[in-house]
């Protein structure tokens, strides 16, 4: 690859890294908290998984994790 194309490809992943980093996501006692409303009490291994699934989503996504219409519930970003 010539220098001419690494220099944009490198400014799109470091654009992408510092949008992970920004802090889009909720920290962790917001996500327990937005967890703990969707989730509910953790009694079974499956709602563990999904309340697992829902740390990682609120974490990472914040306000845009998106709860789908699934028992237990399942949890993914919406874009």
């Amino acid at each position: 690859m010539s220098k001419n194309r690494k220099s944009p490809l490198l400014v799109a992943v470091l654009a992408a890294v510092a949008g992970a980093v920004s802090g889009c996501g909720y920290d962790t006692e917001k996500a327990r908290k937005a967890c703990a409303e969707h989730v509910g009490e953790v009694t079974s291994p499956a709602l563990a998984a999904s309340y697992a699934d829902c740390m990682d989503c609120f974490e990472e996504c914040g306000s845009r994790c998106a709860v789908m219409e699934s028992a237990p519930p399942q949890f993914a970003c919406s874009y």
